[in-house]
């Protein structure tokens, strides 16, 4: 996950006006790539692919949390280790470090100790797609069966409700909370303090295309990743029909093949959209910048985000380049440095000059990279565990590690 999306507003947004708008996207833009990317992105492929489809798997032999609304003390077990499987990574107001985990709950650190949640204690689930926090300091964590708020004592698994089907749930507030949930349910949840609201997207132009098998095994419209920009718009990326904007006022698409199936074959799903300071988005991959414009293209009766390509990474513009690279997750260090999990590959640091790569473990594959407010760089892994940087390279956390200065 990238820096808090609270944080990345700039000023209020204006709530919308009226019924959302049934926007449709116009005929997707296909880029034209023929080399073939190297054997280690099948591999790569075959995890995620995994990881996605046990994501919509429904847990088995498991108690059943608490019910919806339902407030428990959120006892936890301190634990000397942290799961190997770590998804997404936030740091809240108080400054503790919050790890959801791939099917064992949710670990929280205070610089010293390691407190462990699992459904046992009140966690909607164990496995975490999402961390988010609220204006007073709540803590949302959501899992694939249930979103639970946590106030500092106590859990609260929340009621989900449906959306009207006039749009009226839909408004852009920059104190709402919006979280990844089931990729199988498809759309995002929103959480307004009173209601968590889950929001089916409008058909993408190629959802009906990309739903025929082999693709439907996975639901292809379903969220994988939520970014709010500088603008304070969201962004929604899916697992195989683009990414959705919401700008307040309607929903608009943009889809380019390679985004979402890599040359290789498979679908790797837009899992990260992100802003970097001069003001370019980034999406999944390292070939290709964004100048996103706020305005949306009428064509044929849909709607399109307009934009503009800039180059990304120096020497990525072919399959076979040496810096194309598809990533997880994005992040900027103080200095304005961008940071990318690149999967097996490890993460990859971009000054703006030069391209620098760091191997993580002995080749984990990396899915999360989160920087926090002292400038520390935390890496989630898929199966190796938990890392953070210490000036020349990743190497693994130790809970009970005093803060350092970074």
């Amino acid at each position: 996950m990238p820096l808090d999306r609270e944080d990345r507003a700039h000023g209020r947004a204006a709530r919308m006006r009226g019924p959302l708008r049934e926007w449709r996207s116009a005929p997707p833009h296909h880029v034209g790539l023929t080399a073939m990317r190297p054997p280690h992105a099948l591999m790569k492929l075959l995890l995620v692919n995994a990881l996605s489809l046990s994501a919509c798997t429904p847990a088995e032999d498991v108690s059943p949390g608490p019910s919806a609304q339902e407030s428990v003390p959120a006892a936890g077990q301190v634990v000397a280790e942290i799961d190997r499987r770590i998804l997404c990574i936030h740091q809240d107001r108080r400054g503790d470090h919050w790890f959801g985990s791939n099917g064992n709950g949710v670990y929280r650190y205070d610089g010293q100790r390691v407190i462990h949640y699992s459904r046992a204690d009140g966690l909607g689930g164990d496995q975490v797609r999402d961390l988010a926090e609220d204006n007073e300091g709540n803590v949302f964590i959501s899992t694939n069966d249930a979103v639970t708020k946590f106030d500092g004592t106590d859990f609260e698994t929340l009621e989900l409700v449906e959306a009207p089907a006039d749009g009226s749930a839909w408004t852009l507030d920059p104190d709402d909370v919006w979280l990844v949930f089931n990729p199988g349910r498809y759309g995002p949840c929103r959480y307004d303090g009173n209601h968590l609201y889950h929001l089916p997207l409008s058909r993408s132009p190629v959802e009906d295309e990309r739903s025929r098998p082999p693709r439907r095994q996975f639901t292809p419209a379903g969220v994988y990743s939520i970014y709010r920009d500088r603008g304070g718009h969201l962004w929604f990326g899916t697992a195989g029909v683009g990414v959705c904007r919401y700008d307040g006022q309607g929903l608009s698409w943009l889809y380019e093949e390679r985004l979402t199936s890599t040359p290789g074959g498979g679908d790797f799903g837009i899992r990260c959209v992100y802003e970097d300071r001069s003001g370019h988005h980034w999406i999944c991959n390292t070939r290709q910048r964004f100048e996103i414009r706020s305005e949306a293209t009428f064509q044929d009766g849909h709607h399109m985000v307009e934009y503009a390509t800039k180059e990304g990474l120096p020497d990525a513009q072919t399959d076979s380049a040496r810096n194309f690279e598809y990533f997880s997750s994005m992040t900027e260090d103080h200095d304005g440095t961008i940071w990318m999990a690149c999967g097996d590959t490890g993460v990859w640091r971009y000054d703006g000059d030069a391209v620098t790569k760091h191997l993580v473990g002995d080749g984990a594959y990396t899915t999360a990279i989160y920087c926090d407010r002292d400038g520390r760089l935390w890496v989630g892994t898929l199966e190796h565990g938990l890392f953070t940087f210490e000036g020349e390279g990743f190497e693994p956390f130790t809970p009970g590690e005093s803060r350092k200065e970074h």
